[in-house]
């Protein structure tokens, strides 16, 4: 047997170990949020949270060119000229999703010195990075690649036209709903999807103390809010007394905590991935007054394939006004149709974290057993084609 034969034996063996000691890494690439909140992170952030607590090496991996180092920073905020918007600067999501999450190992791929990979490793790229997906194809780095697909609508946004994701060597994908897979395996039907549902963190649930009439309202749109602030108030008066609290842009917890208080969640997001606003408001205990999205959602729908009475349902942004004006005076007379509360309460079952982690468990457990299967056969062939050579001498 040449050495060279040996060589590559004995680094398909190391990986082979490595997959059984989890040796290897599980690299979730990023973008700074710079501690705005950014829903499309909060997947990401929670599985790869999730893949750290049982026990795998887990590290975000984010790309600024010419980054400050953490003492340049520091002599920054000491002069007082300290600017965390500057692209130089890290800045992460511990303002918003807490210090466990900004304290996962974190990497610069702009640093080559640093980041490198190996044939066990595990890459999981957000779908609007159709760029990084190229240059990890074309500098041939050794890890399995993975899409993490939360909104098809980034898909089509991202990857150039004439071009698909055979031409990146990428034939795998994690999707957040069936709904995001079935898209993708309608347009590319050569790559495996895996499905693995979202969480929503044990810190939403129902408050101790009784709810107050205030109303929140979760939007994209500023115009949407303002609208429906004033329209509500000049053609109901009477409710002058009823609050309006806008949640966009807020930390996770210290929303959570509004939401905990308030008796009403107003939910406009028409072409969501998901819902995570709606949801996290029924596990408050909000009764949600939310628009049907484009796309409607898994949740929001009942075993008979029609939407649930989980939630106060609307098509026409106009009538919004006299639905929360009724809302209101329901409320007010502990009069809300108790199916609403029993269907959010059945809704509420879904989506928690020990299903999720559950979940992703399963699935990386998987993919380990695909990865050592690819590298065993090869392990097989070469061991057989030394085993021949060594006869023939």
């Amino acid at each position: 047997m040449v050495k060279d034969e040996q060589a590559v034996i004995g680094r398909i063996e190391k990986n082979i170990e490595s997959l059984d000691k989890k040796g290897f890494t599980l690299f979730f690439f990023t973008i700074d949020s710079k501690n705005t909140p950014n829903g499309m992170l909060v997947y990401e952030y929670e599985m790869a949270l999730a893949l750290s607590k049982l026990g795998y090496n887990v590290c975000m991996l984010y790309q600024i060119d010419n980054e400050l180092s953490p003492r340049q920073v520091k002599k920054m905020k000491a002069k007082g000229n300290y600017d965390p918007t500057d692209p130089q600067v890290f800045c992460g999501v511990g303002d918003w999703m807490g210090a466990e999450y900004a304290k996962l190992p974190h990497l610069n791929i702009s640093r080559k010195d640093v980041w490198s990979s190996a044939p066990a490793d595990f890459l999981f790229i957000p779908e609007a990075f159709s760029a990084l997906m190229l240059q990890t194809k074309i500098y041939r780095v050794p890890c399995k690649r993975y899409v993490l697909l939360q909104n098809f609508d980034y898909v089509t946004d991202s990857v150039p036209l004439g071009s698909q994701w055979s031409n990146f060597g990428i034939y795998d994908c994690v999707a957040s709903t069936q709904l995001q897979a079935d898209l993708v395996s309608e347009v590319f039907p050569y790559v495996k999807t895996t499905v693995i549902p979202p969480t929503i963190p044990e810190y939403f649930r129902k408050p101790v103390k009784p709810k107050e009439l205030l109303i929140n309202v979760i939007a994209k749109k500023q115009s949407d809010v303002n609208k429906l602030m004033k329209m509500f108030y000049w053609k109901y008066p009477m409710y002058k007394f009823v609050s309006f609290t806008d949640l966009r842009g807020k930390a996770r917890e210290f929303y959570a905590e509004e939401l905990k208080r308030s008796a009403i969640t107003i939910w406009i997001d028409e072409d969501t991935p998901f819902g995570y606003g709606a949801l996290e408001a029924m596990r408050c205990g909000n009764i949600v007054i939310g628009k049907v999205p484009e796309n409607i959602q898994e949740w929001m729908l009942n075993d008979k394939g029609e939407i649930r009475d989980n939630a106060i349902w609307f098509d026409n942004m106009r009538s919004l006004p006299d639905i929360l004006a009724d809302v209101v005076g329901s409320w007010m007379q502990d009069e809300v149709p108790a199916v609403i509360y029993d269907e959010m309460e059945e809704t509420n079952k879904l989506y928690t974290n020990k299903q999720f982690v559950a979940n992703v468990e399963t699935f990386v457990k998987k993919i380990i057993e695909q990865r050592k299967l690819e590298f065993s056969t090869i392990l097989n062939m070469k061991k057989n084609n030394a085993e021949k050579t060594d006869e023939e001498q």
